[in-house]
């Protein structure tokens, strides 16, 4: 089955929950709330995602970038049944081909993903900090 990876910034809410609500991340995102998950997607300088040859999307990466030093990487999901077959690693490829040599990648990893991002060659720092959001809605 061949995969396009391309930059998409027109990707919509409706797309995004159908994805990222296949994935592990989907209970930590505002699923519920498609004007807010737009609001996300359209203030989100690169979008990355993978679909099969059918227009189905299998995955995605959102991030923020300045464009010159670093990108936080938001989101990096795969539907359940998809992963382990190298989409998470290639939409990490293609948002670094895109960003360019200049800017590192960082993100923060729940858990259960640690070894997944080192085994794509990913260093893990010392430390990260977080002052949480009071409105999940």
């Amino acid at each position: 089955m061949p995969i396009t990876y391309a930059q998409e910034q027109t990707l919509t809410a409706a797309d995004y929950i159908a994805c990222v609500g296949r994935t592990t991340l989907g209970p930590a995102r505002p699923l519920g709330n498609p004007n807010r998950v737009q609001q996300i997607l359209d203030n989100s300088p690169i979008i990355v995602t993978a679909r099969d040859e059918d227009g189905s999307l299998l995955g995605v990466f959102r991030g923020m970038t300045d464009w010159h030093w670093v990108c936080y990487c938001a989101d990096l999901a795969v539907v359940e049944g998809q992963q382990g077959k190298g989409i998470g690693k290639a939409l990490m490829d293609k948002a670094a081909e895109i960003l360019g040599p200049r800017v590192a990648i960082t993100l923060l990893a729940k858990p259960d993903a640690e070894g997944f991002y080192r085994a794509i060659g990913m260093t893990q720092p010392m430390a990260a900090f977080l002052r949480p959001r009071t409105d999940r809605s």
